[in-house]
């Protein structure tokens, strides 16, 4: 959701944004980036303390890396994802996936792929959304031909795609001028 700068600032917004296992703080005196890097400390340092306690549910975790994610703290995300394994808290799918959005925002598309090995590796099914990512993370890089043979392999393996994987692919096609490609991808799918 992008709203204009002013609208930002405003008290609404920062209270309807903010994270619930975060304490609130008076927002109106504060700018935008300091809310966020105020935010983002609060944030880690909520993830180090549940790291040091016993039985924390895992959905705590996800609540704190959704919320990086969803600020673009990618590098934090990454940082505190393998801190957790250090720990030896086992990453379930949810995880690992948000993992592979980190991996793909930062151009890592390596990484992404490694991470989704290891998803295929401790034998979780992957779900439209983990494969849509990766498909996307090779289109933003330009390697449309990559995500569709991505797509045509995963298919092969039995794995369900919805149509969003079909927009990522008919969008890469267009930006790299591949209309007609598009529009025959388009065609199949509604056949």
């Amino acid at each position: 959701m992008w709203l204009s700068k002013s609208v930002r600032v405003s008290l609404l917004p920062s209270i309807a944004k903010f994270p619930p296992f975060l304490p609130m703080h008076n927002s109106l005196f504060c700018s935008h980036s300091h809310s966020q890097t105020s935010s983002h400390d609060e944030a880690v340092s909520q993830f180090n303390r549940l790291l040091r306690q016993r039985d924390v549910p895992p959905i705590e975790f996800g609540k704190i890396l959704g919320f990086l994610v969803e600020m673009k703290r990618y590098p934090t995300a990454i940082s505190l994802i393998r801190q957790m394994e250090l720990k030896g808290i086992h990453n379930n799918l949810i995880r690992l996936s948000l993992l592979i959005n980190c991996f793909c925002h930062l151009h890592k598309l390596g990484f992404a792929f490694s991470v989704f090995a290891k998803i295929l590796k401790r034998g979780y099914h992957p779900n439209a959304i983990t494969l849509n990512t990766l498909m996307r993370g090779l289109c933003d890089k330009g390697d449309v031909k990559e995500a569709l043979n991505l797509h045509d392999k995963v298919i092969v393996l039995g794995f369900r795609l919805d149509q969003f994987t079909y927009g990522i692919l008919i969008n890469g096609l267009s930006k790299i001028g591949k209309t007609e490609a598009a529009i025959e991808l388009l065609r199949t799918i509604q056949a």
